[in-house]
């Protein structure tokens, strides 16, 4: 029971950290949908849908952890959200990456970034790593969460194509981010670079389900 309680609370807590981060960067920017379209914002959006149904089901008093398909999204979050934060660490931050270039620098910028890229990140794996039963994801899973990624890929040239601009933070006005843009780097260039990245996202969603699997007999 005591353990329940917790989990709850920490439930609450990231889903708080979540919403702050995304309202962060939303009441601070003059494109909503232009920041909502990186895949930064659209990650920790999908993650807080994800819990709010959770916290649903908790206060419905149903066994989500009974339906396969729970673990089958809770994977594809973490490593959605995984991917943001790992991009950020390794790729933006040292290069003074920030989400929204068109307001000035004040605390509200620093914290927008850090709750997106950091915070939110760490504390989704950590409800997965704390309060998830181990040994419930299968190795055909990483194959449905390329899902994400690859819509993402979709939407970006379809948010283009219906207008849409970006604020070109990731290299690119038109397609989000330099890898997508095919009038920089190629048609070539962009089937490279996404499958480069499709593969990187493979491998570390098997990494996942390894590191599940082998959690179980321990």
């Amino acid at each position: 029971m005591k353990e329940r309680k917790v989990s709850i609370i920490f439930k609450l807590l990231v889903m708080l950290s979540l919403l702050t981060g995304i309202l962060l960067n939303v009441v601070h920017t003059i494109s909503i949908s232009a920041i909502l379209s990186y895949y930064t914002l659209l990650s920790n959006s999908i993650c807080l849908v994800m819990f709010v149904r959770i916290m649903g089901a908790i206060i419905l008093k149903k066994d989500y952890r009974s339906d396969s398909k729970y673990y089958c999204l809770k994977g594809a979050i973490v490593i959605a959200i995984s991917i943001t934060a790992i991009t950020y660490q390794v790729a933006l931050a040292p290069n003074g990456f920030q989400m929204d270039i068109s307001y000035t620098m004040r605390p509200e910028r620093y914290w927008a970034n850090i709750f997106v890229h950091i915070i939110s990140p760490i504390m989704v794996i950590g409800d997965y790593l704390l309060f998830d039963e181990k040994g419930n994801l299968k190795y055909s899973y990483p194959f449905i969460w390329l899902g994400i990624p690859w819509g993402y890929v979709i939407y970006v040239y379809i948010y283009h194509a219906l207008g849409g601009r970006f604020f070109g933070i990731g290299g690119s006005r038109e397609y989000a981010y330099k890898f997508l843009d095919y009038k920089q780097i190629g048609y070539l260039g962009v089937i490279k670079w996404i499958l480069v990245f499709m593969v990187a996202i493979f491998a570390l969603s098997n990494v996942l389900v390894f590191f599940d699997r082998r959690k179980k007999h321990k």
